[in-house]
């Protein structure tokens, strides 16, 4: 069924209203980025967001998921890289907005519709990450392990700082390069 012009324009103006909100959310925070500042940010009136979202935790939602698809897109593009580039480049992409992963982590407790999101997230990763390394030869009981402990390492890259050299020996070990 075609879509119309009203179903055309509400998702241009959700894109739209996502797109600011993920600019302010990744500059200055959650916690710092109001539902009006988003509102100014994407041209529209305050009220206009809650015909879009049902609140703040639904548009951070909406933010990651459009932020994590992003990234996922473009990862067939690299299938022929060694699985250590990949994942050091899904890493990047990821850390780009680094400064979420507290905030989710802070709304787990507070957001029912944040925990399932994260609980998706987790579930996501352990499956890319099982697949990618059974591709490339581990296999799978080793595989599904270290995409557990991949998925708790990424979020602990997201979250702390450290040196490049120590992100490097992290993901040659995660990816099985380094057997030690």
């Amino acid at each position: 069924m075609a879509r119309n012009k009203r179903d055309i324009d509400r998702q241009l103006k959700r894109d739209e209203i996502e797109l600011a909100a993920c600019q302010l959310f990744v500059t200055q925070g959650y916690e710092a980025t109001s539902m009006a500042h988003v509102a100014s940010a994407a041209g529209v009136a305050p009220n206009t967001l809650y015909w879009y979202f049902a609140n703040k935790d639904e548009l951070l939602i909406a933010v990651l998921d459009r932020l994590v698809n992003q990234a996922l897109a473009t990862l067939p593009q690299r299938q022929q890289e060694p699985l250590s580039a990949q994942l050091k480049w899904l890493l990047g992409e990821f850390n780009q907005a680094s400064r979420l992963v507290s905030t989710v982590h802070a709304r787990l407790a507070h957001s029912e519709a944040v925990r399932e999101w994260h609980d998706r997230f987790h579930q996501m990763l352990d499956t890319l990450l099982v697949q990618h390394m059974t591709a490339k030869g581990m296999s799978r009981p080793k595989a599904a392990l270290m995409a557990t402990v991949g998925t708790f390492v990424v979020e602990g890259l997201m979250s702390h700082p450290h040196s490049s050299q120590q992100f490097d020996a992290v993901v040659r070990w995660l990816t099985g390069i380094d057997k030690a």
